[in-house]
Order: structure tokens, then C-alpha cells, then sequence
């Protein structure tokens, strides 16, 4: 298995290896892109349970045949329990000092089962849900070898592994951490995962899982409603679009600020100029830092989940945990999808083998706020599969995990592929950089000449990381060539792996 591959009859680049191959086997077996997504999604929740699963929700962009017209994105964040928000939240109008960051009290009510199952029925070829489930179950019933990538995260997230003896046992061996090589089996989850292929992924909502969940959220009392579960649904939105550089874009729009994000830095990269300052010195990193930053407080304001409030983003063109994939098959359609439970090892509760998310962490720890805790509202996020398309066909797919860092690294790729003409594969790989509530991080493989010329262009504090560091995210992308040939490119920040068929 290879980091960038080619190929004409189709392609699944993901996170991780038995993933992408999960992806890979379905389009073999005649299904498509979606079934593919399917099957990746399912299994990337079983060999990365510590970045997304059916404990959490995503976001599906989704392009028939290559059609440009008919991109749509199955919106699967999960909604704040109906029992949250006002003076339970808020007691007294007072903002809380942070919001809850493991623990129920963290835990919105999960999408990613019910997006699955809306891609299928809208998207779906006839293979059955049991086909489609099979290397999930494999995966967690005979066990993975756990990357140096799992070993940092759970080291890193070690307190919320810890928070719940259900998740403790899961994830700890003999009380510790597991260590690199060693097996991660998961039967629980691999008994979910199969009761969810007889009987649907509704299973997880108005069945005996879904109750389990809800009993684990509701242990120490009331937390989820008891009808939160059945009530869920996906959304299907529009992507947000524009142009930059003749090259038409379609991306995610609110409740995830991502999108507007990477479209608004684009658009103030062009408007300066595509050659100066020149890729890799110290003063386009600079300029580079000042887009990203200056992008993030003019989204701040203006980004809410778009069922419950009012969202504009027209003025910013003006002015110029998490896991994803990839896929195209031989008839064209593309799949960017990205999925999350939060961070990493999100509320480290476990129920049924399935580790629930923490994506209450991401709302406002301040009442009567656009991104406010309040019932059945979608958490912002910052998730972004993104879709290029040149000369109205589809040039570029691709998505990132990484937090807030996922606009700006993003950004920094479309940038060098769009508007500078590099190939997917050295965009990929090149250095990033990121801003962040005051600070200035220099990724380590730029150059040490440049790295000390940005000290003396910027009164920004800097933090230098190491390189191809995963703190920069792990882009997972493909590129389509002018000859149907599909390029597939795995970050080389994280463990996945490009497949062409």
C-alpha cells in the first residue's frame, strides 16, 4: 500500500489501511462510491476509535457521476439533548468557565448512524448492508495493530480513556496503554456493528443499542430526553460555492465554519497576488499567518447552525479528534466525507462498544450566543469536505481532520494547488503553518533559514512543532486528471493510505 496511487476504475484514500482497504474491497465487489463510504466509515470508526465512529457524526459530500449540479452534503452532526440549555446550562444567565469536554453532560445526541443510512438509501447500489458492514466487524472482532499515531493520541487523552471504567476496559490493557504492534479487539463494538447490519442502522435509535446509550448518557441522571434518539435526523444542504482563479469550489457550509474558512482565506490570497510573497519564505508564511487570522475573527461572529438562526456570509466574501476520506468510483461519483467524535476519545464513555462524542465542547460557554447550548441545535464545527471543480468537471476532492486547524491547513493545499499550480501530491506534503488565540506555529520541516526569519517579521509568539507534525491535520485527497485518471494522496502526517483499483 502506497501514500499516492493511480488509477482509472476507482479509488479510496482513508486514514488508515485496513480502512482504505474496506473501501476498496466494496467498489471490487460492484458496489460504488457510496457503498464505499459505507464500509470506509464503518471500519475508519473501528481502527481510529479515538477520532470519529457511530458515537459521533460527520459530514458526506457527495457528487454523482461528476455532476457539478448535483453536489449535495448529508449533514450528520449530532444536536444538544432537548433537556440542555437556559438555566440548567446557564444557571443564573452566567457563563460557564468552559464548556464540558468529557463526561454526559458533553454528549450530543449522535448522527453519523442515521447520515449512513440516508447516503445509502439516496446514493446506495444493491449490495446488502451485511457486505457493507463485514470488514468493520472483522476488524473489531479479530483485533489491529495499534499505530504510533493510536499510541500518541491515547497517550495524550489518557484522563479521558480513564473517565469511565466501560471505557477503561475497552482501551487499556491490564490497566495501561496499549503499545505500539500490540492488538486493539473490540467484540463489543463487533457485536454492534452486526446487529446493525441485520436490522439497520435505525437500531442505534429506536433499538436495544440505542437504549444502552441512552442509559449510558443518563447513569447519574437525566441528560438525554427520552425521545432526543428517535427524533434525530440528517439534513441534506447545498454546499457553499464560489470561484477563485477560474476554479469553481463547493464546500461545507454553516453550522461548520470550515467552508467559509477556507473559501475567505483563498479568496484574500488571490486578491494579493499569486507569486508574491514566494511559497516558502519566511514572509508568505508571515502573510499567510495574517489571512488565517484575520479570517477567524471574521467568522467568529457569524457562524451558527443555520436551522436555528440567521447566518450571513456575503460580507466575508467581500473581503476576500476527526478522520477523513476520499473516494471515487469508475462511474464518476465522488465521496469527501469527514467524521468525528470530538476530541480524541471523545466523552470517554463507552455503551455497547461504541465511544460517544464531546461535541457539546464545541458550543459557546456563554448564554444567549449564536453557538449557545440549546436544545436540538447543531454545534458549530469546523469539518470541510471540500470539491474543486475545473472547467465544470471535478479536479480536486479533499478534507482534513484537525480541529481548528482544518480551515487554515486546507487552505494552505488549495492555495499551492489552485492558485500556484502544484501537483496534489507536493501540496500535500509541504509545510504548514497555523495561528491560534495569539500564537504562531511553524511546522519543523520549513526551512531553518525562513524559521528564523519569521521571528523578526512578526510580534507574534511562535511555537515551532515538529515536522510532518499531526498537529497539522492529515489531508486525504484525490485528483482527477484531465484523462479520467484518478490520483489518490494520503497525508503523510497520519497512517492512511491511497488504493486505486
Amino acid at each position: 500500500m502506497s501514500r499516492v496511487s493511480r488509477s482509472r476504475k476507482g479509488m479510496v484514500v482513508a486514514a488508515h489501511p485496513i480502512a482504505a482497504e474496506a473501501g476498496a474491497e466494496v467498489l471490487r465487489n460492484g458496489g460504488n462510491a457510496a457503498d464505499a463510504a459505507i464500509a470506509t466509515s464503518l471500519t475508519l470508526g473501528v481502527v481510529e476509535p479515538f477520532a470519529s465512529g457511530l458515537g459521533g457524526g460527520g459530514y458526506f459530500l457527495i457528487c454523482p457521476r461528476g455532476d457539478a449540479g448535483r453536489v449535495e452534503i448529508i449533514d450528520g452532526r449530532g444536536t444538544v439533548s432537548s433537556l440542555l440549555g437556559g438555566e440548567r446550562t446557564y444557571p443564573f444567565g452566567v457563563s460557564l468557565p468552559w464548556t464540558p469536554k468529557m463526561g454526559p453532560l458533553s454528549v450530543s445526541v449522535p448522527g453519523q448512524g442515521r447520515a449512513l443510512a440516508l447516503m445509502r438509501s439516496r446514493h446506495g447500489s444493491r449490495l446488502s448492508l451485511p457486505e457493507l458492514c463485514a470488514s468493520a466487524i472483522r476488524a473489531a472482532e479479530e483485533g489491529f495493530e495499534v499505530s504510533k499515531t493510536y499510541v500518541r493520541c491515547q497517550q495524550v487523552f489518557e484522563g479521558t480513556v480513564r473517565n469511565s471504567p466501560a471505557c477503561a476496559r475497552t482501551f487499556l490493557r491490564e490497566g495501561r496503554g496499549l503499545r505500539i504492534g500490540e492488538r486493539l479487539r473490540q467484540p463489543e463494538l463487533a457485536r454492534t456493528i452486526r446487529r446493525l447490519s441485520e436490522e439497520d442502522f435505525d437500531a442505534l435509535y429506536t433499538g436495544e443499542i440505542g437504549r444502552a446509550m441512552e442509559a449510558c448518557v443518563n447513569e447519574t441522571g437525566p441528560v438525554w430526553g427520552a425521545e432526543d434518539l428517535r427524533r434525530y435526523e440528517p439534513r441534506i444542504r447545498a454546499p457553499l460555492r464560489a470561484s477563485v482563479h477560474g476554479d469553481e469550489i463547493a464546500t461545507m457550509p454553516p453550522p461548520s465554519r470550515g467552508g467559509a474558512g477556507i473559501l475567505a482565506a483563498l479568496r484574500e490570497l488571490e486578491r494579493g497576488g499569486l507569486g508574491a510573497p514566494p511559497d516558502g519564505t519566511a514572509e508568505y508564511f508571515v502573510a499567510m499567518m495574517e489571512i488565517i487570522r484575520d479570517t477567524f475573527r471574521r467568522l467568529e461572529p457569524r457562524i451558527a447552525d443555520p436551522d436555528h438562526a440567521e447566518v450571513r456570509l456575503s460580507d466575508l466574501w467581500k473581503a476576500a479528534g476527526t478522520s477523513h476520506f476520499a473516494i471515487a468510483d469508475r462511474e464518476g461519483t465522488i465521496v469527501t466525507a469527514s467524521q468525528t467524535i470530538g476530541h480524541f476519545f471523545g466523552a470517554g464513555l463507552v455503551a455497547r462498544g461504541v465511544l460517544l462524542n464531546d461535541d457539546l465542547s464545541d458550543c459557546d460557554p456563554s448564554p444567549g450566543k449564536p453557538n449557545s447550548i440549546q436544545p436540538g441545535r447543531r454545534t458549530i464545527s469546523n469539518m470541510a469536505p471540500t470539491l474543486v471543480f475545473r472547467s465544470g468537471r471535478p479536479f480536486v476532492a479533499l478534507g482534513t481532520p484537525g480541529s481548528t486547524r482544518i480551515f487554515p491547513a486546507l487552505a494552505q493545499v488549495l492555495a499551492r494547488v489552485v492558485l500556484q499550480g502544484l501537483r496534489l501530491e507536493e501540496a500535500v506534503a509541504a509545510p504548514r503553518i497555523h495561528w491560534e488565540d495569539g500564537i504562531f506555529f511553524l511546522e519543523g520541516h520549513i526551512d531553518p533559514a525562513e524559521r528564523e526569519k519569521v521571528r523578526a517579521l512578526t510580534e507574534e509568539r511562535i511555537i515551532e512543532r515538529g515536522p510532518n507534525d499531526l498537529f497539522f491535520g492529515g489531508v486525504h485527497a484525490i485528483e482527477v486528471e484531465e484523462d479520467g485518471t484518478v490520483v489518490g494522496v494520503a497525508d503523510p502526517r497520519r497512517d492512511g493510505v491511497s488504493i486505486g483499483l
